[in-house]
C-alpha cells in the first residue's frame, strides 16, 4: 500500500481523508489510486465523514473485505471508508451472541462449532467480514433459500447520526440485497444472532473447506460469484473465455479470475455476457452481485 498526501485533517473532527494507492481493496487485487480514503474506528467517525461527503459533493462506500466489491477505473472519486470498529463477539443468554460488524464470519463460525451450535457454515468459504455478509445477504444459491438472516435476530446500525436497533423483519431483505448494499451512509455496528444447538460427527467448518476446494476455483484472485441473477446456459458457454489476463473460470461457473492490475479486463467480460444475454433476449434476467465503486 502506497501512502499519497494527506487531503484534509479538519481540526473539529477526528477523521482524516487521504490519498492511497494500493490492490488491497478488493479481492480482484486491482491496482487504484483512492483519492478518499479513510477509517471508521468509532460511530462518531462515520458521522463526522458523512458531513465531510456532504460538504464537498463526494458518494460515499464503506468496505469490509472487499470480497464482492469491483472498482472501475484507474482513479477512485468515492470516499471509501474502512470497517475499523473494534472487533468483538459477546454471548448472550439462549444460544444467542452479539458480533460487531468489523468481525470476521469465521471467527463466528469458529465459536459456533466450538459451542455446538448451528451456523451459517456454508460461508466458511467466504472471506467476508459480519457487516459486509449482513449488507449483501450473503447465502447459498437463490434456490436453496439459506441466508445469514436466517440467524439473525436484530441488526445495529448507524444511519446519519442516529443509532438504530432494528429487528430482523423490519429490514428490507431480498437475494443477495438489503437497505445495507452499496453506496450509502448506513454503517453496521453489530447484530444478535440466535443459533440452535446441534450434533457434529465431523467439522462443518472443513467439511466445507474441503467441498470449496473441489468445486470452487481459487487459482487467481477473484470475487466468488459475479452475477445474483443470469442465464446459466449463458454464462456456461463463456466458461474459460478470457481477455487479457482476465478470464471467466473454466472450473466454476460464474466466476472470473484476476491477474490483471487494472479492472478493465474484468468489465470487458461482464460486458460481454450482458450483449450475449440482450442477443439472446435476456438482457432482464442479469444482474451484477459485485457492487461497483467508481
Amino acid at each position: 500500500m502506497k501512502g499519497g498526501a494527506e487531503i484534509v485533517r479538519l481540526s473539529s473532527l477526528n477523521i482524516k481523508v487521504e490519498a492511497i494507492e494500493t490492490s488491497k481493496f478488493s479481492h480482484y487485487r486491482t491496482n487504484h489510486l483512492f483519492e478518499r480514503f479513510g477509517e471508521i474506528h468509532t460511530p462518531q467517525d462515520l458521522k463526522e465523514y458523512c458531513l465531510w461527503a456532504e460538504e464537498n459533493k463526494v458518494k460515499i462506500y464503506i468496505l469490509g473485505n472487499g470480497s464482492n466489491t469491483l472498482f472501475v477505473g484507474k482513479r477512485i472519486n468515492s470516499l471509501v471508508l474502512k470497517n475499523k470498529l473494534e472487533k468483538y463477539l459477546k454471548p448472550l443468554p439462549g444460544n444467542r451472541l452479539e458480533v460487531s460488524s468489523s468481525s470476521q464470519v469465521m471467527d463466528v463460525l469458529k465459536y459456533c462449532q466450538e459451542h455446538s451450535l448451528s451456523s451459517f457454515y456454508y460461508l466458511s468459504s467466504v472471506p467476508a467480514t459480519v457487516g459486509g455478509a449482513l449488507a449483501m445477504n450473503a447465502g447459498r444459491g437463490e434456490s436453496y433459500h439459506q441466508t445469514i438472516y436466517d440467524f439473525v435476530e436484530s441488526v445495529t446500525y448507524l444511519d446519519g447520526g442516529d443509532v438504530k436497533t432494528v429487528m430482523k423483519n423490519q429490514l428490507e431483505i431480498s437475494h443477495r440485497t438489503t437497505m445495507f448494499t452499496g453506496r450509502h451512509s448506513k454503517l453496521i455496528l453489530s447484530a444478535v444472532l440466535k443459533f440452535t444447538p446441534e450434533v457434529f460427527e465431523k467439522s462443518p467448518v472443513q467439511e466445507r473447506q474441503v467441498w470449496s476446494k473441489e468445486h470452487q476455483d481459487n487459482i487467481a484472485p477473484n470475487c466468488g460469484s459475479v452475477f445474483k441473477r443470469a442465464n446459466f446456459s449463458i454464462l456456461r458457454r463463456l466458461q474459460g473465455i478470457a481477455f487479457g489476463k482476465t478470464q471467466y473460470s473454466k472450473k466454476t461457473t460464474n466466476w472470473i479470475l484476476n491477474k490483471s492490475s487494472s479492472s478493465n479486463s474484468i468489465l470487458v467480460l461482464i460486458w460481454l455476457a450482458k450483449l450475449l444475454h440482450f442477443i439472446n433476449g435476456n438482457s432482464n434476467d442479469i444482474e451484477l452481485e459485485l457492487i461497483e465503486v467508481d
